[in-house]
């Protein structure tokens, strides 16, 4: 027997959480295939050792988003001060490279400064670059020149998004990496520390818990979630979703924080192509693999980058340096990422061990530290590659889905590269669009057989 919801919302992640919390006076209900809402921003905790999927710190800057996780969460959340290091050329500068350059070698420094010296007189007499038609490769050299591309930007984001620079485009860089000007470059290069640059330098995080505190204070004002409730197909034309379990739910509209191409995979009766263009979207998996270690004070940082290919992760983090309450007391705990195809194979056992091996030979663990505790994630997807696939076809594939009633939303729903502030706010937004739609009778309400709240 079918049942029924006006609003059909699938993904417990913040977008989806936030988007049923600021619908009101029209019902929804939330479904969530894993056994706790927060999708990325999900939550471990064993032998006292607390782990968030990698790194997920609060910048918030809209005021909006801002009073509202205040509301939320009143008094659970600290500030910090970013402390990020970058460790390449066997030496570790602060973060962002391109404006701390001071420890590296003088022949590094100096091919550094040239470059972006060059790079500011040649945007001067010819403008800023063109974002729409240049590749990420291309647009690292004409912003930053050709020695801190070489250095740290195309070896970095070669690691992360594991494919040729020059296949990406630029659609993501505006708000993500930092653009220091000649003078904070210069001051960094003969020792003054800069700071404050890009969108991270200071940051919330809870006080004890891990990251997952923010999507279940969320869960609690969306109305029905319903965990462990896996969609296993789509039918646009019916407007209904079916349960792995055989359930049907029918809708007035659909909101899908699903991954896209997963998304387009179990719908039907939508317009054909969208199928391929869904197999043909790319991204990466990450490994999160977690540590716990038998002594205190790993590191004052809260985490760094590792730019050069000698080792496999790209970035650690350490979660007690956020909170005490995310180790037992005398331990500490580290995270490392390492980006992987998505239909690469791994070994976690082989993950841990190499893991452990390249910390030590960093400097990061001695030898006589223990691992006491160990754990590998997987994220899947884990960043999109902005490809020109990507760029060419992803408005037309969101446009026609929102045309057939589906309203495909968020980091993997959008296909996108963003933060848990857009994640709320793009759920709130969608929200009160559904609002006014929905509210003025636009679509007709339509009742599976027997059909009931769900």
């Amino acid at each position: 027997m079918g049942t029924h919801a006006p609003v059909v919302i699938l993904g417990g992640g913040l977008t989806g959480l936030s988007a049923a919390a600021h619908l009101t006076g029209i019902e929804s209900v939330v479904l969530e295939r894993e056994s706790d809402v927060g999708g990325l921003c999900r939550t471990t905790e064993e032998d006292g050792f607390t782990f968030d999927c990698t790194g997920h710190l609060l910048h918030l800057r809209d005021p909006g988003i801002r009073d509202l996780v205040g509301r939320l969460l009143p008094g659970a959340l600290v500030s910090h001060e970013r402390r990020a290091l970058i460790h390449s050329q066997g030496v570790q500068t602060a973060y962002p490279f391109q404006a701390n350059l001071h420890g590296l070698p003088d022949p590094v420094v100096a091919e550094c400064v040239s470059g972006f010296v060059e790079a500011v007189l040649r945007r001067e007499c010819h403008g800023e670059p063109d974002l729409e038609t240049m590749s990420f490769r291309a647009w690292t050299e004409s912003t930053f020149g050709r020695g801190i591309a070489a250095h740290f930007m195309v070896p970095y984001n070669t690691k992360l998004w594991r494919t040729d620079l020059d296949e990406i485009e630029c659609g993501w860089v505006s708000w993500s990496i930092p653009r220091p000007t000649l003078e904070e470059v210069l001051g960094g290069a003969f020792g003054a520390t800069v700071r404050g640059l890009g969108y991270n330098p200071n940051f919330l995080y809870p006080r004890r818990g891990g990251i997952r505190v923010l999507p279940e204070a969320l869960a609690s004002r969306a109305g029905e979630v319903r965990l462990g409730a896996e969609v296993a197909a789509i039918d646009a034309s019916t407007r209904t979703v079916r349960l792995r379990g055989g359930e049907t739910i029918s809708y007035e509209a659909l909101v899908s924080t699903l991954p896209l191409d997963r998304l387009l995979a179990i719908a039907t009766g939508l317009p054909e192509g969208l199928g391929e263009a869904g197999r043909r979207l790319r991204a990466v998996r990450v490994l999160n693999i977690c540590l716990g270690i038998d002594r205190p004070h790993l590191s004052r940082a809260h985490w760094i980058y590792y730019p050069e290919p000698e080792y496999s992760f790209y970035r650690i983090g350490f979660p007690s340096s956020l909170s005490p309450s995310m180790a037992p007391r005398g331990c500490s705990s580290v995270w490392a990422e390492r980006s992987i195809g998505r239909a690469e194979s791994f070994d976690p056992e082989e993950a841990v061990a190499t893991t452990v091996e390249e910390l030590r030979r960093a400097g990061i663990l001695r030898a006589s530290d223990r691992v006491i505790y160990s754990r590998v994630g997987i994220l899947d997807p884990a960043y999109v590659i902005y490809d020109r696939y990507r760029a060419r076809n992803l408005p037309r594939v969101l446009e026609t889905l929102a045309s057939a009633g589906i309203h495909s939303a968020g980091r993997f729903g959008a296909w996108e590269y963003s933060s848990m502030e857009a994640a709320i706010r793009t759920g709130a937004d969608l929200a009160e669009r559904l609002q006014a739609v929905l509210r003025d009778g636009l679509q007709p309400p339509r009742r599976a057989a027997g059909g009931g709240r769900a």
